[in-house]
């Protein structure tokens, strides 16, 4: 009878320590997979900096300003230049421009201007 515990008890204490090397083994191979992506994390953060400041860099006014005067003979609108709503909706001949009223003038706005071109869009 002894023989026979002492057969089941050495039996229980191999698949013991069978299941604890399979669970170090487990924990120490997730471990491993976390180091790594924390490795590969870090590194996309790097990256993620690089391109940042060389998305800045090359938004820069000052840098885009320079090019821009090297490459083309590009300046500012002049005010001549520009349409009202009134002006552009008659240029291309549209039904649509907003009528004028005689006590409410139409702002010569941009928004303005920009509605009279979203509204000249949808018509055709």
């Amino acid at each position: 009878m002894i023989r026979i515990t002492t057969i089941f008890l050495c039996i229980l204490l191999a698949a013991a320590a069978a299941g604890r090397y399979r669970a170090e083994e487990s924990v120490r191979k997730a471990r491993a997979e976390l180091d790594r992506l924390e490795t590969e994390r870090l590194e996309e953060l790097r990256s993620v900096q690089m391109l940042r400041a060389e998305t800045a860099y090359l938004e820069n006014p000052e840098r885009l300003a320079r090019i821009a005067e090297a490459r083309t003979d590009l300046r500012p609108s002049e005010r001549e230049q520009l349409l009202t709503a009134r002006q552009f909706a008659a240029a291309v001949g549209s039904d649509a421009a907003p009528a004028p009223d005689a006590a409410d003038p139409l702002p010569e706005s941009v928004i303005m201007n920009a509605l009279a071109m979203a509204e000249m869009a949808r018509s055709e």
